[in-house]
């Protein structure tokens, strides 16, 4: 496996680490869980060659397909701390849409050629899960640096279904994939008074290894405002960028998207 950063990146997601962010915790919390509303913005794009080696159409779902270019969705945070100085988490969210449009262009997907005008009907789903688990070198009552390791598992589903000619039958093409991916992170913390305070994560990677190949950045920025001393609420920004490549006999390809947009949360801590 082979693990690389830009240089350009760390200096970035370093000067956020230490300076702005969106996490609910603090210093002083041993267990802390987060439910936060999503509204993403999403820029997806994917091809599936055919098994005899044919390059297949790279498709702009939202363009191409026409899914929608926002959804609100929800994720969801556990993370605890332990030994005072280390601390773990998990998180979960997903990202489902589908539509029906017909097309303006021939599209090869897979196996299967769709030509212009056939109706096709599109999904594109995707399920991610985090985990890390970070040492803070700075730590004190009011913030907190620290950097993690951690792994970053995605499940892909995504799906074509049309007819391939007049008269012809419909035909499906779908393929699933997990994708678990190390990364490597940075996260802060400050609290500017016992009410406010500002907290903050980044993830990157740049991955070859055997069957897959490409990068993640997957950061969040944001405020929270602690309305008792173990509930608050908060509001802030969530962006991941991700870009695969594939050479699995399942599917031979490429899956990236994007995701952006602004987040409403409320948080527990203890």
């Amino acid at each position: 496996m082979r693990l690389l950063a830009h240089p350009c990146v760390f200096a970035t997601v370093t000067l956020l680490a230490c300076t702005t962010s969106a996490r609910a915790e603090r210093p002083e919390d041993n267990y802390w869980l987060r439910i936060e509303g999503y509204y993403a913005k999403a820029e997806s794009t994917a091809r599936v060659d055919a098994t005899n080696g044919q390059t297949g159409t790279v498709i702009e779902f939202e363009k191409d397909l026409g899914l929608s270019e926002t959804k609100a969705t929800a994720a969801f945070l556990l993370g605890a701390r332990f030994f005072d100085n280390w601390r773990t988490e998990f998180e979960y969210y997903e990202l489902k849409r589908n539509s029906s449009r017909v097309i303006d262009r021939e599209i090869s997907w897979g196996d299967t050629v769709y030509p212009i005008s056939a109706r096709l009907d599109a999904s594109f789903d995707s399920t991610i899960y985090r985990w890390s688990t970070g040492y803070s070198f700075i730590k004190s009552t009011e913030a907190e640096l620290g950097a993690s390791l951690g792994l970053h598992v995605t499940s892909f589903g995504l799906a074509l279904s049309g007819s391939t000619g007049e008269g012809g039958a419909l035909q499906t093409e779908r393929r699933e994939q997990t994708v678990p991916l190390p990364t490597l992170g940075l996260y802060g913390t400050y609290a500017f008074s016992p009410e406010i305070s500002m907290n903050g994560r980044a993830d990157v990677l740049y991955l070859s290894y055997n069957e897959y190949s490409g990068r993640l950045l997957n950061f969040n920025l944001g405020v929270d405002w602690r309305f008792t001393k173990n509930f608050g609420v908060g509001v802030g920004y969530r962006f991941v960028d991700y870009q695969l490549d594939i050479t699995r006999n399942s599917w031979h390809g490429e899956v990236n998207y994007k995701f952006s947009g602004p987040t409403v949360y409320l948080n527990a801590a203890f």
